[in-house]
């Protein structure tokens, strides 16, 4: 369901929770000064809908709750505390649970379930563990809409500058501008969940038992990390277009530079079962440039050739030093590319 990301999704993680929790109803909210507005609702009764209503922040739990600013919790309301509370006296609400929500930068709410019936076993550690890392999801789920909206109107006013191109080139600088600020945009969108799929794989971890899962969720693990490394070359990319860069030019050992970095690969490479070979001809492999860029320039042919290489074949990594310039080889065993592709080699993203 947190992967669907569909207009149903926080409907469908509301009802699945308080299958969870044990609880009647599950809501989120959003609030304006002392307006309590229900931006989506579920309960187990079919005939009960909220959605949309407005009430007063002062008669719910959750004024309670945002001045925790906390995950908070009421096992049963019928307590001197909470006995005349208008949640409990005009709603019937006997048990709650509920955490603030931050997204846009500047929009408050909250995440909160609750039943008309006291909560037997009281709410654990784990309930409101679940309850907290939902919240934060629901509020990255936020920010993404709001992001996409953004990017929605950023493209209608990229469509009306590009009819202005046809007469008007002096534009070009200032259409330039725009997508790059589309970029940056998609960029942050695709962090934010991928953010969370990352921490969830750090949850996993505890649950691994046996070699077979430990492995699946190795291969995970290595495909996330490729997924960052592509949006670092993304936003690489951006500030090449847009910043003038300084390379930073250093003098050291070309052999040992090669031996160390693809050390990175073997546990990728394992996996797969793929064997590394590495070799070098020559009598010296002293070199000046820029580590850094050599180093993204041999993680893109490397992670490549792992990629598209079958399981059990070998990849071949060579460094000849041939009339005083050294040339790097990498050789692999998977299915090439053909001919109507390679027109598409130097083109961004392909």
């Amino acid at each position: 369901i947190l992967n669907k990301n569909t207009d149903n999704t926080l409907h469908e993680i509301l009802k699945i929770a308080c299958t969870s929790l044990g609880t009647d109803i599950g809501c989120i909210s959003n609030i304006k000064d002392d307006a309590f507005i229900i931006y989506e609702f579920y309960s187990t009764d079919d005939n009960i809908n909220l959605k949309s209503e407005l009430l007063d922040l002062t008669n719910t739990f959750c004024d309670i709750t945002l001045k925790e600013n906390k995950v908070f919790t009421i096992n049963n309301a019928n307590v001197p505390d909470y006995r005349n509370h208008a949640c409990f006296e005009m709603f019937g609400m006997n048990s709650y649970i509920g955490v603030p929500i931050k997204y846009n930068d500047q929009e408050i709410g909250t995440l909160s379930f609750a039943s008309k019936i006291p909560k037997i076993p009281v709410y654990s550690q784990t309930d409101k563990d679940l309850v907290q890392y939902l919240g934060q999801w629901v509020s990255n789920f936020l920010d993404r809409s709001y992001y996409k909206r953004n990017i929605a109107e950023k493209n209608n006013q990229l469509e009306d500058i590009n009819k202005e191109l046809a007469s008007k080139n002096e534009n070009l600088q200032n259409i330039m501008q725009e997508k790059n600020q589309l970029t940056q945009i998609l960029v942050h969108d695709l962090k934010s969940p991928l953010s969370n799929i990352k921490m969830l794989s750090f949850l996993f971890q505890d649950f691994v038992k046996d070699k077979e899962s430990e492995e699946l969720l190795s291969i995970f693990n290595n495909s996330l990390q490729d997924v960052f490394h592509l949006i670092d070359q993304m936003e690489t990319l951006n500030n090449m277009e847009n910043f003038e860069l300084n390379n930073y030019i250093e003098e050291f050992d070309l052999h040992e530079f090669l031996e160390e970095n693809l050390k990175n690969f073997n546990n990728t490479a394992e996996v797969k079962e793929i064997k590394i070979h590495y070799s070098f001809e020559g009598s010296t492999s002293i070199i000046k440039t820029d580590q850094n860029f050599l180093k993204r320039i041999l993680h893109n042919l490397l992670s490549n050739a792992i990629k598209f290489s079958a399981f059990k074949k070998n990849i071949y990594i060579s460094l000849k030093d041939i009339n005083d310039e050294f040339i790097i080889a990498i050789k692999d065993e998977g299915p090439g590319i053909n001919e109507e592709e390679k027109v598409k080699l130097f083109d961004r993203f392909s």
